[in-house]
């Protein structure tokens, strides 16, 4: 009730011809000035960070002007007004006029701004939550947000499946008919859904050293990619980096969904190197993912650093190359990098680097790169990095959208980003998820964790997964050996 009706009179006019110009732009949380945004978003509520009694906002482009008034120093825009305004000004910069008033008197700030792109972003954002740390994950969930709204609805969480941790969903070029997630502790094993089919399998096998972990789909959806990973964290009691995360040992795998059976090559499955975070061309035919010479651990943790590699792949007859090619070397680079995701168009593969190691979570010198596959170059995304981590990213189905995880906002709590990227690669200022109450990170206590859009609403209820999930113990998987 209080958000209803702190909107007052659209157009009821205060006297404004006397305000005072204050020379400079107003403070706002989240910060949108100069911002790119996609017209299906929903509204960019903010809050004034100086204090006063009411704000009156103007918002203005070349096709209009509307006025809003709200008690004390909270914006918050009506949904259908706000649709409208956006879709008449798809390629155009919207401005935002805001006069606040103390006592009796009104201040006027200078006009902020941000730019509506034609291209939408795919509707849904899946991601987990989890305590910030990591180490706990009995409140734990999965849960998709409509972006053209506030509407979040629940995948899975610790109420339904208590005991379970859940993690590492991945989905099929964008597509919510095809996604898988994993399970561990309780009711352990990898829900994986396809054509409608759910169906719960375990992936350690005698030939591979514990489960199937990190995941990417082939764009037929007839294979995932996994790498095998043993990770364990480290929480350190001084200095600025709170933790750790180690991958002991990986390896790689790929996984045929009709026969269910895995199959791998030497070249990427070698006791010599520690490979992880497979990612398919958007075609298919590559198999792209992150190696470095295998170590002790945790001694050498900080000579940890890994290159980006490729390797050809017969989607037709499932049969890895049997040459690989390094893109880009961390010895060259004397960094490592990690997280490659490809873009739909098959131009690019953004991944992110840092100093050793191929988990980013927790370096803060971590940011996001773009490697240009045709003229073979790597640059900086300066645009979306900040002074602290930015981790985990995934493409738009368009192309045109990049969201990521960051822990720009404090340096504890990982939050959603989101970016806007060019068919060039260039990338724009990129904006806070936006939240319905400005203050709502204030008070949230959750990290936003690994970030995946969507085109439409997963269509599995979250008691048909957890019924699939604890009815059995699921299918072993096969290892095919003759590849």
């Amino acid at each position: 009730m209080v958000i209803v009706f702190s909107f007052i009179g659209c157009n009821k006019l205060p006297q404004l011809s006397d305000a005072y110009e204050f020379g400079h732009s107003p403070e706002i949380f989240p910060d949108y000035d100069g911002v790119t945004v996609p017209y299906n978003i929903a509204p960019l509520n903010f809050e004034l960070m100086d204090s006063c009694q009411a704000l009156f906002v103007k918002i203005s482009s070349a096709k209009g002007e509307n006025n809003f008034s709200f008690r004390k120093k909270k914006v918050y825009f009506p949904e259908k007004k706000w649709k409208k305004i956006l879709s008449e000004n798809k390629g155009d910069t919207v401005f935002i006029t805001i006069y606040s008033k103390k006592g009796d008197k009104w201040r006027k700030y200078n006009p902020i701004h941000f730019f509506v792109s034609k291209d939408s972003i795919d509707r849904m954002l899946v991601y987990r939550k989890i305590m910030p740390g990591y180490q706990t994950w009995n409140t734990m969930g999965i849960y998709e947000r409509d972006l053209s709204n506030f509407k979040e609805k629940l995948v899975l969480n610790n109420e339904i499946m208590p005991g379970t941790c859940m993690n590492c969903h991945t989905f099929r070029n964008n597509e919510p008919d095809s996604w898988l997630l994993h399970l561990r502790e309780n009711f352990g094993g990898t829900i994986i859904f396809t054509n409608d089919n759910l169906k719960k399998i375990q992936t350690k096998t005698p030939q591979t050293f514990g489960s199937a972990g990190f995941s990417y789909w082939h764009p037929s959806g007839k294979y995932i990619a996994f790498s095998i990973n043993k990770i364990t964290q480290i929480f350190h009691g001084v200095g600025k980096v709170r933790a750790h995360a180690l991958d002991m040992k990986s390896d790689m795998v790929i996984y045929d969904v009709e026969k269910n059976s895995f199959f791998t090559s030497p070249l990427i499955n070698s006791p010599d190197a520690f490979e992880a975070f497979p990612c398919f061309s958007s075609d298919g035919k590559t198999l792209y993912y992150v190696s470095s010479p295998a170590g002790e651990l945790p001694q050498d943790q900080r000579k940890m650093k890994y290159s980006l590699c490729s390797v050809s792949f017969d989607d037709q007859n499932g049969v890895i190359g049997n040459k690989v090619d390094t893109l880009i070397s961390a010895k060259m680079l004397n960094k490592s990098v990690s997280i490659p995701r490809v873009s739909p168009d098959g131009r690019f593969i953004m991944l992110t680097q840092l100093d050793y190691g191929n988990f980013p979570a927790y370096n803060p010198e971590a940011d996001l790169y773009l490697y240009d596959l045709e003229e073979h170059k790597m640059r900086a995304l300066d645009a979306f990095n900040s002074n602290d981590v930015e981790s985990w990213h995934c493409w738009s189905s368009n192309g045109r959208w990049v969201v990521f995880s960051s822990r720009r906002r404090d340096g504890l709590f990982m939050d959603v980003w989101i970016g806007y990227i060019d068919q060039n690669g260039a990338p724009r200022k990129p904006f806070l998820l936006p939240q319905k109450d400005p203050e709502f990170y204030d008070s949230f206590l959750f990290s936003f964790n690994l970030p995946e859009l969507i085109k439409e609403p997963i269509s599995v209820s979250p008691h048909r997964v957890a019924k699939v999930a604890t009815k059995s113990k699921g299918q072993q998987a096969a290892f095919d050996t003759s590849h």
